[in-house]
This record gives structure tokens, C-alpha cells and sequence, in this order.
């Protein structure tokens, strides 16, 4: 790999620099949390050194971004290092704990399906708290309140189309009583209805289907024209990315498939609006202690 500066390089360089400006931190102070030199910093963010996803990544993880802006830098790199897929490894340093705003609009369109859990850009307050909280987080409360800020990106006139399919099984996900449930399906409804830039479909239960997939899986679009789409795939040991065509077909061919599988979205509205009628029944918890 070359060492003089790419365009492409010279960006996430330049994107990096921001970031860390942002998070009001000097190039001494990561360096030495990463145990850098403060040099290899400048070099990186002049665009002058060649670097990997590794190191962007743990750039990225000190900053605390959105997801979106992780997987466009993370991709970009993978894209003038010549690496298809990686994994950024979870724990450690903070991730995904702030939202830079100015950098907002890199997306154009997000395609997310969720099996198992509501995605937090349409949790409520009270649901999110008890997502993270359930998930083992030691500070539910200021994940919630981060997550309630990055859900304004929805509303602005530069949101991203938010394509989402939700499994009906992630709607009945037993976090909280009856009324924090029921009060997350009714503002779910709302939103579905209210958001011109939100499309979501649902899986119904039991509905008969040609595709499902195990687990959670976003595919990004971006505006710059030089980055490559991304797949994000979340883990407990960590998140792992791809880049190469041939991986965004297969996810995009799943995600049209799935989609072809749910509800439309008026019918998905609909449909929210009866589960929230009827959701008593659905989470009934015996006792265990009980005969």
C-alpha cells in the first residue's frame, strides 16, 4: 500500500481530525491512550501515512460516534486498504456514546432488520433504558438520552431513507411491564406514520415465510460517492463490517426478500395498532414459583 496520500485518504484524514475536535480531545491526549506516538496522529490526519481499519477504528471507538459515521470511515478504509471484511472488537474503550452532528448526513438510505429487538433510532425513553439495562449497560439512563438525540436525524430534512423489517417477535421482547410495552408499540405506530423518510415493515407471527435471518443486520448507503456501501452485523465479542460486493448483494438480496415476506407499511400499521389492543395476552409470564 502507498504511503503518499489518496484522496480518499486524505478525507477520512481530514474526517478524523474533526472528530477528535469535536470530542474537545488534543492529538497528545490520544496518542497516549492508544499508546501512539502524537506524530503518527498528525500523520493520519494529514493523510500522510498509510493506515489500517484497525487504526481508524480505535480512532473512532475514543471519539464516540453514531453507527452510520463508524461504518462510512471504517468502509471507506477498508476500501483504499484493499480489506473486504473486519471486525471491530467490543468492549474496552467507549463505542457508540455520542452523535456528531455536522457529520449527520453521510447517509443516504438505511436498510435494518431486527429478529429479536426493537432498533434504538425508534426506542422510547423508558424501552431503551430497559434494552441497555437487560444488555448489561452500566449507564442505561445515558444511553437512552443518547439515543433519544440521535433520533432527531430522522426528523430533519436531510434524513436518510430508514427502510426497517421487524420481525413481530422483536415487539414483544419482555424488557418492561405491559405499559412500557404498549406505549413503545403505540409510539412505533405513530412514528410509522408520521416520518415521511421511514418505511417499516413487519414480519407478522406465525406468517408464512420464504426468508428469515438469525440475527440483526444494517446495510448503509452513503453520500459520498467514493465510499462503498457497508453491512453492519452486531456481536457480543464485537461488530463486524463488510464492504465487498459480492457481501452487500447477498444482504441486500436478503433484506428484499424479507421485505417481500412482511406486511406493507400501512398494513404494518395497522397491524401495530391491534398488537397494542391485545398485548396483554401476548406477555402474560406465569410465576415460576407458582403451581
Amino acid at each position: 500500500m502507498p504511503t503518499d496520500g489518496s484522496p480518499q485518504r486524505l478525507r477520512i484524514g481530514a474526517e478524523l481530525r474533526r472528530l477528535r475536535e469535536a470530542a474537545q480531545l488534543s492529538g497528545e491526549q490520544v496518542a497516549r491512550t492508544l499508546g501512539w506516538s502524537q506524530p503518527k496522529v498528525s500523520r493520519i490526519e494529514a493523510g500522510r501515512t498509510a493506515f489500517t481499519v484497525k487504526d481508524v477504528a480505535g480512532l473512532l471507538a475514543i471519539y464516540g460516534i453514531t453507527d452510520d459515521v463508524r461504518a462510512e470511515l471504517l468502509g471507506a478504509t477498508a476500501e483504499d486498504t484493499g480489506e473486504g471484511s473486519w471486525i471491530v472488537r467490543a468492549g474496552g474503550l467507549p463505542r457508540r456514546q455520542g452523535s456528531i452532528a455536522s457529520l449527520e448526513s453521510v447517509t443516504t438510505r438505511i436498510r435494518h432488520h431486527q429478529p429479536i429487538v426493537i432498533p434504538g433510532l425508534l426506542q422510547t425513553y423508558d424501552y431503551a433504558c430497559a434494552v441497555v439495562a437487560a444488555f448489561g449497560a452500566s449507564d442505561p439512563d445515558g444511553v437512552a438520552a443518547e439515543r433519544m438525540q440521535r433520533q432527531e436525524m430522522l426528523k430533519s430534512d436531510k434524513a436518510p431513507m430508514y427502510e426497517v423489517v421487524l420481525d413481530a417477535r422483536a415487539l414483544l421482547l419482555g424488557v418492561g411491564d405491559v405499559d412500557l410495552i404498549r406505549n413503545q408499540l403505540r409510539v412505533l405506530a405513530d412514528r410509522a406514520e408520521s416520518l415521511p423518510r421511514l418505511a417499516l415493515s413487519i414480519i407478522p407471527l406465525g406468517a408464512p415465510v420464504s426468508a428469515f435471518a438469525t440475527s440483526g443486520f444494517t446495510i448503509y448507503d452513503f453520500r459520498v460517492a467514493e465510499s462503498p456501501r457497508v453491512a453492519w452485523v452486531e456481536t457480543l465479542a464485537g461488530d463486524v463490517y463488510f464492504s465487498l460486493p459480492e457481501d452487500i448483494e447477498r444482504y441486500s438480496s436478503l433484506f428484499e426478500s424479507l421485505q417481500k415476506v412482511a406486511l406493507t407499511p400501512e398494513s404494518s400499521v395497522g397491524y401495530l395498532r391491534s398488537l397494542t389492543v391485545d398485548i396483554e395476552r401476548y406477555l402474560a409470564v406465569p410465576n415460576p414459583g407458582g403451581t
